[in-house]
């Protein structure tokens, strides 16, 4: 048993590994700003956890130290666990040490949909008996959150390319969803991020898989790294190793899986949008490669109830359904959007937040275009998730003013306060509600709720 100190333990991905690390005998204590849900989790389950930072947190008999991203080199904990000469990792790094001991390791990364093909290949697998480790960026319930340890050596995990270190990460069938310009701020360029891709791909066990999207330019740009291992395609396009035919898009995506020109079958999942099909197609390509059987995927894309802030409905009120969403890139937006007009039968107003100056400011083009298909936008300020020095980069209304207001019936921006009070002159029954962004805009949702159905 080792005593492992969590600095920052608050996060998703950190209080996943926390949780692995407490079921699998180790001693927790951690850290963060303030509390919050996950953190009272951990508690229950035994670990402590202080309010803050300061060197006196670091417990006596601490062994080793892991490091959430967003801490800075002059944290007090940080500082005080390199004095002492305690072992100091990266969250990154401590799940690619996790990944090393699995007998098989079913890896996921990518710029959009890891999160939730994670979830469906850890909910096939789960539910079809594995019984796998699974750590992932998001919650589901079939798993009981983030996090699960398993019974086997199997190990399915989220991986996060924002910092880079994921180019290390080991993997026996590894996935990558799609490539964009995504944290650029961690690297020196568009050729540095491909680099960091196929030196992950290298890290395929020979005799391994990478599963890919068929459809995705930059992937093809990285293929030969993986020429060592099979390479298994998905796509809705006609072509892939994996695809689809007769999808119908209501309310739940139904198609038949094409597994390389053989039709296995009709998949029936209560998901939305052509983003989460191929999000689909992607993790039976996954589960197949792993070996589970048709009969595993059917069942397990059936019963999938989705993943907590992806398309989760906070409330519906006077035929008004408001609907929160992690997305906050331009990408994602646009999908979301997408699946908001296939679902609902009257208007879609959008709530975003930007997260992040750095990314506002490198996707600034992009944001101006990618809420066209909405009916009503409103913009609120910048989430700077502790971002310094970049405030006058860019503001929202850099983005307002470059868009075309002809598009849409209203649009405008509005602190976060005000935007529940503005609701009820702009939504009517069948309208949608599309609470969007990765800051803390998602705590206007019941107040959004309670506007509307106090409208006349």
């Amino acid at each position: 048993m080792k005593h492992i100190h969590f600095i920052g333990v608050g996060g998703i991905g950190m209080s996943a590994l926390a949780k692995i690390s407490i079921a699998g005998g180790d001693k927790v204590s951690g850290s963060d700003i303030r509390s919050n849900p996950l953190i009272e989790e951990l508690c229950e389950r035994g670990a402590k956890v202080y309010e803050g930072h300061a060197s006196s947190h670091i417990p006596e008999g601490t062994e080793m130290v892991i490091v959430s991203s967003s801490i800075k080199k002059d944290n007090p904990e940080l500082m005080a666990a390199l004095d002492k000469g305690i072992t100091v990792l990266p969250r990154s790094e401590f799940l690619g040490r996790m990944l090393e001991e699995a007998g098989s390791a079913l890896t996921v990364t990518g710029t959009h949909g890891k999160t939730t093909t994670t979830a469906l290949i850890a909910h096939i697998l789960e539910t079809s008996g594995w019984d796998p480790t699974v750590i992932l960026g998001g919650e589901i319930g079939s798993i009981g959150g983030n996090a699960k340890k398993g019974a086997g050596d199997m190990v399915v995990a989220e991986v996060d390319e924002s910092d880079g270190y994921f180019r290390n990460i080991r993997s026996h069938i590894a996935s990558v969803t799609n490539i964009e310009r995504e944290h650029m701020e961690n690297y020196k360029g568009w050729d540095d991020l491909l680099n960091a891709y196929r030196s992950f791909l290298n890290n395929i066990s020979e005799g391994g898989a990478f599963v890919f999207s068929g459809e995705d330019e930059a992937i093809k740009n990285i293929l030969p790294a993986a020429e060592k291992v099979r390479k298994v395609s998905f796509g809705i396009k006609k072509g892939c190793d994996i695809t689809c035919s007769g999808e119908v898009f209501d309310k739940s995506i139904e198609f038949d899986l094409i597994a390389k020109g053989s039709n296995m079958g009709r998949v029936i999942c209560p998901l939305l949008g052509r983003h989460n099909l191929m999000n689909l197609l992607n993790a039976s390509a996954v589960c197949l490669e792993a070996g589970a059987g048709m009969e595993d995927i059917v069942s397990g894309a059936g019963s999938f109830k989705g993943v907590k802030r992806r398309f989760e409905e906070v409330g519906k009120v006077k035929g008004v359904r408001v609907i929160e969403d992690y997305a906050h890139h331009p990408t994602e937006i646009k999908a979301v959007i997408r699946a908001a007009k296939q679902a609902a039968p009257g208007k879609v107003t959008v709530v975003f937040q930007p997260h992040r100056y750095s990314r506002t400011a490198d996707l600034a083009e992009d944001f101006t275009r990618c809420f066209n298909e909405a009916d009503n936008v409103i913009l609120t300020d910048i989430y700077s998730a502790d971002e310094e020095g970049l405030l006058n980069k860019i503001s929202v209304k850099d983005i307002l003013d470059r868009m075309d207001r002809g598009r849409f019936s209203v649009l405008e921006m509005l602190s976060k306060e005000d935007i529940p009070g503005a609701m009820p002159g702009l939504t009517s029954p069948g309208d949608m509600v599309l609470i969007l962004g990765a800051g803390d805009i998602r705590e206007i949702g019941p107040g959004i709720v309670a506007s509307i159905g106090g409208q006349a």
